[in-house]
């Protein structure tokens, strides 16, 4: 049968976009299957999409794009067919209206399924005639305001079936808002099986997952964590996702000095190499209707403490077996829960082995094998037409090639990289992993790494790669090379490599990553290193502590320098202590470099000297798994006032005069290579 699914956007990133393409994929063993996407917003879809998959854009609003059509007269008009209470109903027009209408009229589609409230709206009026109509209710009916559910009936009496996600959301259904001729029922989202390997549970971060949202309440996880890092302070927070409520986020973990121990990742895609660096996963909704990012970590081995909202993580997570229910916003709860897994290493285990076991039930298979009893019981066409008609050619039969791999760190530091055969087509023995140096120096020659009989190639840890960026290609046989595309890169071996690394040097990590979809390598190789640790801000004053490694025992204490670039260039010294064997402590006020500022924007380097003959190394952070910290660990700044020849009397005229002090703002970042900065910038006056 063909089965179309209608959506906002395929391009974009979310729950929705991910469940129906899981779905998707799964049916198209099968059956044709259509995603019909009203709005195409980029060129290439964030998620990967089944070549088998027939992708139907219908309005194009790609800001480069020459068929670019916001400004269709039809867009311009509003909507008179999608529901003016819908919560995207500004994004949709009477062009909308028409483009769906117009891909219906010609549709043989033997399913339609809408997937947002709108788009039901659109299957219940457009769709094909003697097709069968099924609405999705990715949220929950109490998510919905009164008007919207009083526009929807009459669409949702006209479908055939709506199918919520939880057994708790279609019971509310039922009750509340029963809908006569339309079989209202629950099947739950699917999650494949992960394309790494699952987690250990034996690190020290906590992952969270989802858009920074209102309702995701991540506010009560970063109070919870709070807690958390007073009684355990090595254990770090990772929350992965974007959204409207980063900034507030944001000062929030400043406000609470938790910017050593939380850190917002932004959106990760794929999410499974990021769940499994984890050791225990945690979500604080105000409401699930689902929870896929529960099913997804626990997928990955991760116990999963959520709390216990409407609808989804009951259904979900067996409390006490294979994760923790903790009461909505209660953070002293979510710490408590997040503290009994850190303290008890075998709980976590176990508890994230029966995770795994038990999300097996969500795996598209059974998933998909519920919308078929479902589609055959509304009476839709049972021909399949799947079963390979659908399959992509093979190399050479109409595309160009690119070969796709999987890329994962060693506990040793060394990485595997593993071909993916596509289109029929193995790359076998002969074939050689070649790595193109990035960096400007032309005179880095290549290096290779030859593939053996099953498409493997090891970059061992002792590998000669010079310092900085690689990009990966695959060379063939004939000497083609063709870029080398990733579809999962595990990067968890990275995380390990500070305490592997010896204390008298040298320093080496690889750590590979995904760049415009290729694989990439951020290759660090020092003799001499001092590795930023934790930074405190306190009294107007940056305190900067880490790890030296360096030959030999160096004699005297380690002597921080903040060496300023540009046209004014000067150095100011600040003394160190040494804590333990391989450990270094410096403060430094923030009124010297401020007092010296040259230019509006001063740039300062951190630099130490870790003993009175050594040359000095500069500070940076790279023994882990980030390869590019830049917005991920950033530091809040301090103001202070600026000081100018004449400082006070300027200051008195400025008061006299109503206006504000001048004032500058010292602040470290680090830099596009993970070496710590200090800038001191003049404040806007407002």
């Amino acid at each position: 049968m063909k089965i179309s699914f209608l959506i906002h956007t395929i391009y974009g990133i979310g729950g929705t976009i991910r469940t129906t393409l899981n779905l998707a994929e799964e049916l198209a063993d099968r059956h044709e299957v259509e995603i019909v996407s009203v709005f195409r917003h980029r060129d290439i879809p964030i998620f990967a999409i089944d070549s088998r998959i027939n992708v139907v854009p219908l309005v194009d609003t790609r800001p480069a794009s020459p068929g670019n059509e916001k400004k269709h007269p039809l867009h311009l008009e509003p909507a008179g067919l999608f529901p003016r209470s819908e919560a995207r109903y500004k994004e949709y027009s009477r062009l909308t209206d028409e483009r769906v209408r117009a891909h219906y009229s010609r549709s043989d589609a033997d399913v339609v399924i809408g997937t947002r409230p709108g788009l039901v709206a659109y299957a219940a009026q457009f769709g094909p005639e003697g097709a069968v109509l099924i609405g999705q209710e990715h949220m929950t009916h109490n998510h919905h305001k009164p008007e919207l559910r009083a526009e929807m009936y009459g669409h949702l009496t006209r479908l055939d079936a709506f199918v919520t996600v939880s057994e708790g959301d279609a019971a509310s259904y039922r009750e509340q808002m029963p809908l006569p001729g339309t079989r209202v029922l629950a099947i739950p989202n699917s999650v494949p099986e992960p394309m790494v390997a699952p987690s250990d549970t034996s690190g020290t971060t906590v992952v969270a997952a989802g858009r920074l949202a209102s309702e995701k309440q991540y506010q009560v996880l970063i109070e919870a964590f709070g807690k958390v890092v007073a009684v355990r302070p090595e254990w770090t927070l990772r929350i992965c996702g974007w959204g409207n409520q980063k900034d507030r986020l944001r000062r929030r973990i400043d406000e609470l000095g938790l910017y050593n121990s939380v850190h917002l990742m932004g959106p990760r895609s794929p999410i499974e190499p990021e769940w499994v660096k984890g050791a225990i996963a945690v979500s604080t909704s105000r409401h699930e209707s689902f929870g896929m990012t529960l099913v997804e970590a626990m997928r990955c081995g991760l116990p999963v403490v959520s709390t216990d909202c409407d609808y989804g993580p009951r259904e979900i997570i067996e409390d006490g077996v294979d994760g923790l229910l903790v009461p909505v916003g209660d953070a002293d709860a979510v710490a408590d829960a997040l503290l009994k897994l850190i303290d008890d290493e075998e709980l976590r285990r176990r508890m994230g082995a029966a995770a795994q076991r038990n999300a097996r039930r969500f795996a598209p298979g059974p998933v998909a094998k519920l919308y078929e009893e479902l589609f055959a019981e509304l009476g839709a066409a049972t021909a399949s037409s799947g079963s390979g008609e659908h399959l992509a050619p093979a190399a050479g039969e109409g595309e160009e090639f690119t070969p796709v791999a999987d890329c994962a760190v060693a506990e040793d530091g060394g990485l595997t990289v593993t071909l993916i055969p596509r289109g029929g087509r193995r790359l076998g023995k002969g074939v050689e992993l070649q790595l193109v140096c990035n960096h400007p120096d032309a005179a880095v020659e290549a290096r290779r790494f030859a593939f053996d009989a099953e498409g493997r190639a090891t970059v061992p840890v002792g590998a000669d790669l010079p310092e900085g960026a690689w990009t990966c290609q695959a060379e063939l046989p004939d000497g083609e090379r063709v870029a080398l595309a990733t579809r999962a890169v595990d990067q968890r071996g990275s995380m390990h490599v500070a305490s592997r690394t010896p204390a008298d040097g040298p320093v080496r990590n690889l750590v590979p990553y995904t760049k415009q979809g290729v694989l990439a390598l951020r290759s660090w190789a020092r003799p001499v290193h001092a590795e930023v640790g934790e930074i405190r801000l306190a009294r107007q004053r940056i305190t900067v502590s880490g790890r030296l490694s360096a030959p030999g025992t160096p004699a005297g204490d380690p002597v921080l320098l903040l060496r300023r670039r540009g046209s004014a260039p000067a150095e100011l010294t600040f003394p160190g202590d040494r804590e333990g064997s391989d450990g270094f402590r410096v403060t430094v006020p923030c009124a010297a470099p401020a007092n010296r500022q040259a230019e509006p924007h001063d740039v300062w380097d951190l630099w130490l000297r870790y003993a009175p003959d050594a040359e000095p190394v500069r500070l940076a952070r790279v023994l882990d798994d980030v390869w590019e910290k830049g917005s991920l660990f950033p530091y809040p700044g301090t103001d202070l006032r600026k000081k100018r020849p004449l400082a006070r009397l300027r200051a008195v005229a400025r008061r006299l005069g109503g206006k504000p002090q001048e004032r500058v703002t010292v602040k470290v970042f680090y830099s596009a290579a993970n070496e710590l900065v200090l800038n001191v910038v003049d404040k806007p006056i407002k």
